[in-house]
C-alpha cells in the first residue's frame, strides 16, 4: 500500500508540473516568462535558458512511467528518491502557478522555490547513498538519477534570479553599485554550493554540473554589468573544473558520475 500511494504521488506530481505553467498563466493571464522579463535583475537569465524546463519534465515524466511499472515499484532507489523528488515536482506546480499572480505572491513564490531546492537536494543525496550500495544501476541510473541532477542543478540557480526579479518589483533598482557587489556575491555563491555537490557526488554530477552551468552562462548572456557577466562565467569554469577533478579522482566511476 505505502508503495502504490507513493507511485501515484510520483506521477501526479510529474504531470502537475508539466500543467502548473499554463494554469497559472490562465489565473493571471500572464506567463512566468512575462513576470521575469517585467522585473529583470542582473541575475536573470536570458530567456533561452529556461528551456531547461522541457527536459526537465520529460525526465520527471519519464522516471515517473518507469517507476510505476509492477517490477519497480519496491526498488530501493525509487522508495529512498520517489517523495523528495514528487514533493519537488509538485512545488514546481504550485511556484507556476502563484509566481504570475505578482504582488504577494512573490513572497510565497520565494519560500516555494527554496523548498524545491530542499526537496531536489534531498532525492539527490539519497542517490550517492544508493550508489555506495550498488543499488543504482540500468534505468534506474538515467531514472531517476540524471533527472534528479538536472532539477538540482537548475535550481541551484533559479533561486538566484527569483530572488533578484523579486527585489527589482519590490523597487530595488538593479543600475546601482550595491546591485552589482550583490549579483557577484550570488554568483560566487553558485560556484562554491555548485563545486561543493560535484565534488562531493558519485552519481549524476555530470547532469548538475550541466544545468548550473547552462544557468550562469545565461546570466552572463543575458547582457548584464561586466563584473556580473565576468562573475557568472566564473562560476560556470569553477564547476566545469571541480567535474573535471572529480572524474579524475580514483574509484570513481565516470560513467556513473556524468550519465547518472
Amino acid at each position: 500500500m505505502k508503495d502504490s500511494t507513493r507511485v501515484v504521488a510520483v506521477v501526479v506530481a510529474a504531470v502537475a508540473q508539466i500543467v502548473g505553467s499554463p494554469l497559472g498563466t490562465a489565473i493571471s493571464g500572464r506567463s512566468v516568462g512575462d513576470v521575469s522579463d517585467g522585473a529583470r535583475s542582473l541575475v536573470t537569465p536570458a530567456g533561452w535558458a529556461f528551456s531547461i524546463w522541457g527536459l526537465i519534465f520529460l525526465g520527471s515524466l519519464a522516471w515517473a512511467v518507469y517507476q510505476a511499472l509492477p517490477a519497480q515499484r519496491t526498488r530501493s532507489v525509487h522508495r529512498r528518491t520517489g517523495w523528495p523528488l514528487a514533493a519537488a515536482f509538485a512545488g514546481n506546480a504550485v511556484w507556476e502557478t502563484v509566481y504570475p499572480l505578482g504582488g504577494a505572491w512573490q513572497y510565497v513564490a520565494q519560500v516555494v522555490i527554496f523548498g524545491i531546492t530542499a526537496a531536489a537536494a534531498v532525492g539527490f543525496a539519497r542517490l550517492q547513498d544508493l550508489d555506495a550500495r550498488g543499488e543504482v544501476a540500468g534505468l534506474a541510473r538515467v531514472l531517476p538519477a540524471a533527472t534528479a541532477g538536472l532539477l538540482l542543478g537548475w535550481v541551484t540557480v533559479a533561486p538566484v534570479a527569483n530572488v533578484g526579479n523579486t527585489g527589482v518589483a519590490l523597487g530595488i533598482d538593479p543600475d546601482t553599485t550595491s546591485s552589482q557587489v550583490w549579483a557577484v556575491i550570488a554568483m560566487v555563491a553558485v560556484a562554491a554550493i555548485g563545486a561543493f555537490v560535484v565534488l562531493a557526488s558519485r552519481v549524476a554530477a555530470g547532469p548538475f554540473a550541466a544545468a548550473v552551468v547552462w544557468g550562469t552562462v545565461a546570466i552572463a548572456a543575458a547582457g548584464g554589468p561586466l563584473p556580473v557577466t565576468v562573475a557568472a562565467l566564473g562560476a560556470a569554469a569553477v564547476v566545469l573544473v571541480s567535474l573535471g577533478v572529480r572524474t579524475a579522482a580514483p574509484q570513481v566511476s565516470a560513467r556513473t558520475l556524468l550519465v547518472g
